[in-house]
């Protein structure tokens, strides 16, 4: 039993003795009719005192639990009203000024936490757009793909901090870039198959770079695994289907897509039908079927409004 039901009972006990005694005494006397009056006078009087005591202590100290149990879950700045002019009435403002105190502390560790978050986030876009910038048939490229995910991400009604580890996967995950010799990757054209196992260390350098970074723990997926394959034969670990985390197959899809339609040392923007014929032909092999039909209804879409869905490099 909690402490203040223990008082209610224990108020009850104590006023309700005195008149079960004397209502004893009454029925081992000959004039029991005045003795049960007082006798039921008094319990009713223990039984008004009892909720009395309930309403005055042993309430509030079930608001104080209440509250106490909110901020245990996270939810500061919770406050405890109690009756005024009683010494619950100091406690509770010592406990509501605990309370705000922590809201407080907890907004300010919040935005310094953001602030650090934004810090870092701008040193790694800074770096992603450092790769595209030395190359300009792959400049906004991260960017694009970003926006693309982003879009891809809505269609499939994903969170909001859903779309915002896709924002952060799309623009970094090609970081790992920055580890590959410029004769590699600024060549203006096909790579050698050993030139090839060079570029395709980069998912595996961006995910070391990152993976220092805590707040950045969640896209790492997208870094290393946005070059894995449906079918399994993707890189650099190989895995296969759903085993490919879900927010590297999303950016995989808006990758393939700004790498269809963007001009390249090594080939042409293709127009869009047949950019999205590529798409197609990938289907359960390279990209996952479901998020491929996603993106086809953001092109959909795009096209319904008037928009233009292609936004070719040259």
């Amino acid at each position: 039993m909690k402490l203040h039901w223990l008082i209610v009972a224990g108020v009850a006990v104590a006023a309700a003795f005195p008149t079960v005694l004397v209502v004893s005494m009454a029925l081992s006397s000959r004039d029991v009719g005045p003795v049960m009056i007082a006798g039921c006078v008094g319990l009713i009087l223990s039984a008004a005192l009892s909720i009395y005591i309930a309403r005055r202590v042993a309430m509030p100290l079930r608001k104080f639990d209440q509250a106490a149990m909110s901020i245990a879950r996270g939810k500061f700045g919770v406050q405890v009203e109690v009756p005024p002019g009683t010494e619950l009435t100091d406690l509770a403002n010592t406990f509501n000024y605990m309370s705000a105190q922590i809201e407080a502390y907890d907004h300010e560790t919040q935005r310094l936490y953001e602030d650090i978050e934004a810090g870092y986030l701008e040193t790694m876009v800074a770096l992603a757009n450092s790769i595209d910038s030395k190359d300009s048939y792959t400049r906004g490229h991260s960017q694009r793909v970003a926006e693309m995910a982003v879009e891809i991400g809505r269609e499939l009604k994903l969170t909001e901090r859903e779309l915002k580890q896709l924002r952060y996967g799309g623009i970094l995950h090609d970081i790992g870039k920055i580890g590959i010799v410029e004769a590699i990757l600024l060549k203006k054209s096909s790579l050698t198959d050993d030139e090839m196992k060079v570029m395709r260390q980069h998912p595996s350098i961006g995910d070391a770079i990152i993976q220092p970074v805590s707040f950045l723990k969640e896209i790492r997926a997208a870094v290393r695994c946005h070059h894995e394959w449906w079918n399994g034969t993707g890189y650099p670990d190989g895995l296969k289907g759903e085993k490919i985390p879900f927010i590297a197959r999303v950016v995989s899809v808006a990758d393939t897509w700004d790498a269809c339609t963007t001009t390249r040392p090594y080939s042409r923007a293709l127009p869009e039908e047949q950019a999205l014929a590529v798409m197609e032909k990938l289907r359960g092999t390279h990209l996952d079927p479901s998020i491929l039909d996603a993106f086809l209804k953001v092109i959909e879409k795009k096209r319904t409004a008037g928009l233009q869905s292609v936004k070719v490099a040259v």
